[in-house]
């Protein structure tokens, strides 16, 4: 067997025995035709000695032609046939090409570049395997390829290192522990149907926690079409999942805190003002419930002739201090607005809340009336002395004419009218001091308009002066004639100047009480001017002035520096309250030469009107 197999393959032993078999088939060919032509050959001697001479020449003939063909066929085909097989087994040839330049060597050379061609493909063929075996391993989704019973054929890095698998596994004991199929299967409707399916799923992971996936599958197919295998491409949304819960909830409590402000809370549209949405603090305030007021227009609250000017000032997000809003039973409300652009479900809207103030104005308005009536009690002996003044004039004038008459004396008609036109006069001026009093103790309402600062300050001066000259306290004038008009109202600002006089004339008895009697120490000078767009009102005195340690306290209520009894530390509280609804300052400091020096600025309007819609009702402050 193993003589037969080296025959049949080795090359150069096969060329041996039929170029030796040839030659000596030639030899007897050659001996027969020499027989015949030489009839004098003898058979056997000639036979025996021709055929030695030819196995002389026959054997080496044969080895030398073995020799060659070894050489220059045989040994260069084995090489090409190791050549081959290198190539057919995928290794690096590692023998030289041959040298020759016949058609063997250029066979050779053409193994050699197939060698390389191959090389450098089967190199692009490895760098791209790699590519995508990086990209299979890297890409930040969980992968899995899947055989017709779900087992595990291959999957990625990031799906080892989630669930930790053996290749065969089933994917259901993986992902979910399973001992059996999911009862729903994406991935068996792939093999059924060949189309990619999508679904999300829950399990856990290799540590026990519970993950979420959302999966896509899609056909693997062989070379006839036919479905042979699944890949499964999962995405971890369990963050994503953790993050919506937590979303969910932050708005459910933010729902719940929307609902349960206590002030309403309304959601507008920016461009119009509908009311998109609200709490459930509109009902107790408003009277209207959600449903009501959804779609509707948020100025529908206000007064017709004022909803222009609202709507410009909530779009610009502006504080609203005391505007006119009614509710469902038409009744008035005061209340604060506050407006701010935000996102509301991804919607830019314009969040509006308003704080019912209605209760507020009414106990202001009980304690201005109630400092008022402290004032008028104040100021009770200098009323008395300015009504005393024309009643004594009276008296005297009637007492003339009554003697007249009891002596039947003739009065003379241009005595009679002189008395009677002083009678007149006096009765017009303690008329006009008992509704001046009766003005101020009328409980004012909250209207503003358009004011002259010099006029309420000589209102003020007016009930008070008397009062200050019986305590030897002069009132020094620096008035700048002509000044702009101011928003405010008369009524209330005459208390504010009625309460800076009384503050004063205390701080200069407390100074200086019976010990001077100079004019110059014991004065109140009352200055006004315009200054940057602002009409200025001061108060200066020559008391005690203001201890450093208390000047940011002055304006707190119930705040006082007088003795028990003497005052309610509500005057300049309310005072300051005043001038802030008028829109204006209101500040002190201290004289270098002693005593204090209130200073009140008030804006000067830019329109001339009587007032801003809303403001001169409802929109009280702007700033302080």
């Amino acid at each position: 067997m193993l003589l037969h197999r080296f025959f049949r393959h080795n090359l150069t032993t096969r060329l041996i025995i039929a170029l030796g078999g040839i030659l000596f088939l030639s030899m007897l060919l050659w001996i027969f035709v020499f027989a015949s032509f030489y009839p004098g050959f003898s058979l056997y001697p000639d036979l025996i000695r021709i055929f030695l001479i030819g196995i002389c020449i026959l054997i080496p003939a044969v080895i030398l032609s073995g020799m060659l063909f070894y050489k220059w066929i045989a040994d260069p085909v084995s090489r090409l046939s190791d050549i081959a097989g290198m190539l057919v087994d995928g290794n690096k040839i590692d023998q030289a090409p041959l040298n020759s330049k016949d058609e063997l060597g250029f066979l050779g050379e053409q193994l050699l570049r197939i060698e390389e061609t191959m090389a450098a493909r089967q190199r692009f063929l490895k760098k791209e395997y790699d590519e995508y075996q990086n990209l299979f391993d890297l890409v930040p989704c969980l992968i899995s390829v899947q055989d017709r019973n779900l087992r595990l054929i291959r999957y990625n890095k990031e799906f080892a290192e989630k669930f930790a698998p053996e290749p065969g596994d089933f994917c259901y004991s993986v992902y979910k522990g399973r001992t059996e199929k999911c009862e729903h299967c994406p991935v068996e409707k792939t093999f059924q149907d060949g189309q990619s399916h999508s679904f999300e799923e829950a399990g856990y992971n290799r540590d026990g926690e519970p993950i979420r996936w959302v999966a896509r599958t899609a056909p693997i197919r062989d070379k006839k079409g036919r479905v042979v295998a699944a890949v499964e491409m999962s995405l971890d949304v369990t963050l994503r999942h953790q993050l919506a819960e937590k979303l969910k909830a932050s708005e459910s409590r933010y729902q719940a805190i929307f609902s349960n402000i206590p002030n309403p809370v309304f959601v507008l549209d920016p461009k119009n003002l509908t009311i998109l949405d609200c709490n459930e603090s509109v009902g107790p305030v408003y009277g209207f419930s959600r449903e009501d007021l959804k779609g509707r227009s948020f100025l529908e609250f206000f007064e017709a002739g004022e909803r222009e000017h609202y709507a410009l000032k909530i779009k610009d997000g502006a504080f609203i201090h005391q505007a006119r809003h009614f509710n469902h039973e038409g009744r008035l409300l005061f209340v604060d607005i506050r407006a701010s652009h935000t996102l509301y479900s991804d919607w830019e809207v314009l969040l509006v809340t308003t704080s019912d103030i209605t209760q507020q104005l009414e106990t202001e308005q009980q304690l201005i009336q109630a400092s008022k009536m402290t004032t008028l009690g104040e100021m009770a002996t200098g009323i008395a002395h300015e009504l005393n003044q024309p009643l004594s004039v009276m008296k005297t004038a009637s007492s003339f004419m009554l003697k007249k008459f009891e002596t039947d004396q003739a009065v003379r008609p241009e005595v009679m009218a002189t008395m009677l036109e002083k009678i007149d006069a006096n009765v017009d001026r303690a008329t006009n001091i008992i509704q001046h009093m009766r003005a101020f103790a009328h409980k004012s309402d909250l209207d503003l308009s358009l004011v002259d600062i010099n006029d309420v300050l000589k209102m003020a001066s007016d009930i008070f002066v008397a009062q200050l000259k019986l305590r030897g306290i002069d009132v020094l004038w620096e008035i700048e004639e002509n000044l702009p008009r101011v928003r405010g109202n008369p009524s209330r600002l005459e208390q504010v100047f009625i309460n800076l006089l009384i503050n004063a004339r205390d701080a200069i008895e407390d100074r200086w009480g019976d010990k001077s009697t100079d004019s110059a120490n014991r004065s109140i000078t009352l200055t006004t001017r315009t200054e940057r767009g602002c009409v200025v009102a001061e108060v200066c005195d020559t008391g005690t002035g203001i201890p450093d340690a208390i000047m940011g306290k002055i304006f707190e209520p119930f705040f006082t520096t007088k003795t028990v009894g003497k005052g309610t530390g509500l005057g300049l509280s309310i005072s300051y309250g005043i001038i802030r609804d008028c829109g204006g300052t209101i500040a002190a400091a201290n004289r270098k030469s002693g005593g204090a020096c209130f200073r009140l600025d008030f804006p000067v309007p830019a329109d001339k009107g009587t007032g801003e819609p809303g403001q001169s009702q409802n929109n009280l402050a702007s700033t302080t």
